[in-house]
């Protein structure tokens, strides 16, 4: 097995993650999402033995989830910022907050 092939690997990936991470732009999280995909494409119908082809895929498929969870994660605040942004918006004239639910109770019960 080539440690220098993994190391390749891992250089690459890292610096598409951390460029990416700082942008934290979910189109380009997912364009990152793709090229890992096509990486473990590749090396699975490559020549390499199969103990090289598990090590590199295994350290593709992990890169792939850390993506996945960034992914994620930036999703699960632009919600919460969406979700903000609206309870700001619901405010009425004494600066008290409306909060509003799809609870609805009846009170003459």
């Amino acid at each position: 097995m080539s440690i220098s092939s993994i190391s390749s690997i891992s250089k690459a990936s890292i610096s598409v993650s951390s460029s990416v991470s700082s942008s934290s732009d979910v189109s380009e999280l997912e364009k990152g999402e793709q090229s890992i995909q096509q990486q473990i494409q590749q090396e699975n119908s490559s020549k390499d033995d199969e103990k090289t082809k598990q090590a590199k895929i295994k350290e593709l498929e992990a890169q792939l989830e850390q993506i996945q969870s960034q992914i994620q994660q930036s999703q699960s605040q632009k919600t919460a910022q969406t979700d903000n942004q609206q309870v700001k918006s619901v405010k009425n004239d004494t600066g008290v907050k409306n909060t509003f639910s799809d609870n609805i109770l009846d009170t003459f019960a």
